[in-house]
């Protein structure tokens, strides 16, 4: 049952969340900052694909810790999705596709 709800549902939910936000052209939530400064659509293009990446690696995750019975499957469901939800905001900064402006 834990793999259906956080296995299936929640990735398919966040695939959807993501595209609508690809769409609209908005960052999501997880990184959203008032001083994150998108400078280059395609910062979305890159949020979208490691979303996407993201959604698949925690419904595998979640179904190995199903599966073998992993000790510690929520703590790698965790660093999964919040290092690449990090990493999407860091590669936009590396890419010069996005900014952090400090207001003075």
């Amino acid at each position: 049952m834990l793999f259906v709800i956080c296995g299936i549902i929640i990735p398919i939910l966040f695939i959807i969340y993501n595209i609508i936000y690809y769409l609209k052209r908005k960052v999501i939530y997880t990184i959203k900052d008032k001083n994150f400064i998108i400078i280059d659509d395609r910062f979305f293009k890159i949020q979208l694909s490691l979303s996407l990446v993201n959604a698949i690696l925690v419904s595998i995750v979640v179904y190995a810790g199903d599966k073998y019975n992993l000790k510690f499957g929520l703590l790698f469901f965790m660093l999964i999705y919040w290092g690449i939800n990090y990493s999407i905001k860091y590669i936009g900064i590396l890419k010069k596709y996005a900014e952090i402006r400090n207001n003075i």
